[in-house]
């Protein structure tokens, strides 16, 4: 009787965290459908935490640009545009490599079908965080070209550290190589 009552709570458990993370992987299962070549999923920390989604990095094919992910990423933050999160957690096959502010990730997602998806791109890298809450990038000054260089130079580190060096056998906390190291 007893082995019966913690089987029946235990399932009761699994069951609510089940819907409870539903809700958010569901919407961007739908949103990413028609994709290919790259897995992202979204659930929420430990699976219980409700201040912070994560959105996971599984799997990018080798001929997948920076540019493929971005749009993915950018999928989901529409997918979950109506949630409100303190923090959205980038993590590459389950673990956590940068912190996205919640507020930036609802306004990627409510802009996503009239912003210019280069000023998105460009950016995105200032208000990503080290998972210590440290800022991972900087913000810059200057002559606009100076700027954007600066910017898509955070931009191109953000993705080799958040899975392309991963994926290619280096260290996430390195600098990405200057051309070709990646196989991208």
């Amino acid at each position: 009787m007893l082995n019966r009552r913690v089987a029946l709570i235990a399932g009761a458990i699994v069951a609510a965290l089940a819907v409870y993370n539903g809700i958010l992987t569901i919407p961007v299962a739908l949103a990413r459908q028609h994709e290919s070549g790259i897995t992202m999923v979204a659930y929420r920390r430990w699976l219980i935490d409700p201040t912070t989604a994560v959105v996971d990095l599984w799997r990018v094919d080798r001929n997948a640009s920076m540019a493929d992910v971005d749009r993915n990423l950018f999928e989901v933050a529409e997918a979950l545009k109506a949630q409100s999160f303190t923090n959205v957690e980038l993590a590459y096959k389950g673990t956590g490599r940068f912190l996205l502010d919640g507020t930036q990730f609802k306004t990627i997602g409510e802009e996503r079908s009239f912003q210019n998806p280069v000023y998105t791109i460009r950016t995105l890298p200032q208000h990503i965080t080290k998972l210590d809450g440290t800022p991972a990038f900087g913000t810059y000054e200057g002559g606009f070209l100076g700027v954007l260089s600066a910017q898509m130079s955070d931009h191109s580190q953000l993705h080799w550290s958040w899975y392309l060096a991963s994926m290619s056998g280096a260290d996430p906390s390195s600098t990405m190589p200057k051309s070709g190291g990646a196989g991208f």
